[in-house]
């Protein structure tokens, strides 16, 4: 049985490509709850509040900025690795970045908690498959 997707957590430090995917989440209903967050430290301690409301069933897809200020997307992953166990839902932790260093794709594909990498900006279509594939 695929899982739900609950809620949709997007971290990046660009505003408008927050507000951007924000935007289409919602338009395509994808996740109760579309959460946007332009530092991983908040983006991380939502993702420990939602324990409260989120059972072992539900799904939350996590978008993912490598680049940016104070804790970049490499710190936020060490530091998730520290709370994952701590969680009774799945999350699905996806790279979305501008970044065409090969070096990022392949740290990226090599993390454990990493579950693909896309370019950014998504698109609706991409965003559906998405979906399909790991939902």
């Amino acid at each position: 049985m695929k899982n739900n997707i609950k809620s949709v957590v997007l971290i990046d430090d660009d505003l408008a490509i927050n507000y951007f995917h924000k935007r289409l989440f919602l338009k395509l209903e994808l996740g109760e709850n579309v959460f946007t967050f332009s530092n991983s430290n908040a983006a991380l301690d939502e993702i420990i509040k939602l324990e409260d409301t989120h059972c072992e069933s539900d799904l939350v897809y996590v978008f993912l900025d490598i680049n940016m200020p104070e804790v970049d997307g490499w710190a936020f992953l060490e530091k998730f690795k520290k709370i994952n166990e701590l969680i009774k839902f799945e999350v699905k932790i996806f790279i979305l970045s501008s970044s065409i260093n090969p070096e990022d794709v392949v740290k990226a594909k090599n993390n454990n908690f990493v579950t693909n990498y896309f370019a950014k900006p998504l698109m609706m279509d991409g965003i559906l498959a998405i979906k399909e594939m790991y939902s």
